[in-house]
């Protein structure tokens, strides 16, 4: 992965997301889950029983929905089985170094705009109630401390901040901290099981340019075009982040 300090990495599933903090980071890594406790243990525990359930369970009418778009090929499918199945292993069986590896992580949880730039302009490491591990798990010499944003962009959409404006005024805060501690800063989207949006896809969503500057059009609130003038969200996160696919994509490519 690029050492870039500032990536914006594409959209995990949460398992995905706990894998791959429990594989690269340590103390002093900061977690944020740009939603409340409640919400984002609800979608872990959805994205587990989804990635166990047996292909023949489904829901009913689920089958002929699914069979009537484009459906990936036996080969890709079990190979995302697979990968599910080996990522919500390790996460359901807890082995000793996941559980020592997890308490010495901070995760914390905010649950709106206001909220996480306020957290990110008074943020310390020295506040975190996080035990230092012990020398011989701590691997600060290995990699650099990061801060993870987990629903970075799902958290101002839907708000008077889902503007390039809201957007920037977040993305400099974090950034400016990424430059304060000389941290790592990673922002990492959710994402669902059935998902026809590529990453790319996701960042040509336009926005407007203030907040509070526009509106949607026509009858459908969430499909409508906005009034004023846009830019894509891709153009306002490239000021701040380098994009880069996360290592849940890059192996499934590297296995096709």
């Amino acid at each position: 992965m690029s050492s870039s300090p500032f990536l914006l990495l594409s959209p995990a599933l949460p398992s995905e997301l706990l894998t791959y903090i429990l594989n690269h980071h340590i103390h002093p890594t900061t977690l944020v889950i740009c939603s409340s406790r409640l919400e984002f243990l609800a979608c872990l525990a959805d994205d587990v029983l989804q990635g166990t359930a047996h292909p023949d369970e489904v829901a009913p009418g689920e089958h002929s929905a699914r069979t009537s778009t484009s459906a990936p090929t036996p080969e890709i499918q079990d190979m995302k089985q697979e990968q599910a199945r080996q990522r919500q292993h390790r996460l359901l069986s807890s082995p000793l170094y996941q559980i020592a590896t997890s308490r010495h992580i901070r995760v914390v949880y905010i649950p709106t705009v206001t909220h996480l730039r306020a957290y990110l302009s008074v943020f310390s490491p020295d506040d975190s109630k996080v035990p230092t591990p012990p020398a011989s798990l701590n691997s600060s010499g290995k990699y650099t401390p990061c801060i993870i944003l987990y629903g970075f962009l799902e958290m101002h959409r839907d708000t008077s901040e889902w503007s390039a404006q809201g957007l920037g005024n977040s993305a400099s805060a974090l950034v400016e901290l990424g430059y304060r501690l000389s941290w790592q800063t990673i922002v990492i989207e959710p994402r669902k099981h059935i998902s026809t949006l590529s990453f790319e896809d996701s960042l040509r969503e336009d926005v407007p340019f203030l907040s509070g500057g526009g509106r949607r059009l026509g009858p459908d609130a969430e499909a409508g075009g906005w009034t004023g003038r846009t830019v894509e969200v891709g153009r306002v996160m490239k000021r701040w982040f380098d994009f880069q696919l996360g290592e849940w994509d890059i192996n499934l490519n590297e296995n096709k």
